[in-house]
């Protein structure tokens, strides 16, 4: 009986992770809220087989008035095993890190600023390509350690 049990779990496993669907490549638009503003970045995905990819970002952020003037560079890289809940709807779990460099100009003082974040993802996602329209629309969690050192 528990021999019955075990490959019966096994089976219902392999089957289970075998509906999920990782696209070769794909291009997107990421949006966040963190410190009181939305901060955008363009991502890519590539897959690496059908459960596992890399999802690549690289963002900028302007902003400034008078005499104060704030940018930041961004670059991340994750990895993500990706499950499927039902037809189009995923989920899936992962870690990477991310790399800031800003500088911050006031009055006629520049002020160098980088950081180090590493932590894990969890999201989201329905993948509208089974009804023949490229897209996908997701919502993750990343919560984060960050290493920052003080300003240069």
């Amino acid at each position: 009986m528990k021999k019955i049990m075990v490959i019966a779990a096994a089976l219902l496993c392999y089957s289970y992770n075998g509906n999920a669907q990782v696209h070769k490549n794909g291009i997107g638009l990421q949006s966040s809220f963190r410190g009181g503003r939305f901060n955008n970045s363009f991502s890519y995905q590539l897959g690496l087989n059908d459960n596992n990819r890399i999802q690549l970002g690289l963002g900028y952020r302007q902003n400034g008035f008078d005499l104060f003037e704030y940018k930041r560079l961004s670059t991340s890289i994750y990895y993500q095993h990706v499950w499927n809940i039902k037809s189009g709807l995923n989920w899936y779990l992962g870690a990477g890190a991310k790399y800031d460099f800003s500088v911050l100009k006031e009055n006629d003082a520049k002020l160098y600023h980088h950081n180090f974040t590493v932590g894990p993802t969890i999201g989201l996602e329905y993948d509208f390509n089974h009804k023949n329209i490229p897209l996908v629309l997701g919502l993750d969690y990343r919560p984060s350690f960050v290493y920052s050192p003080s300003y240069l």
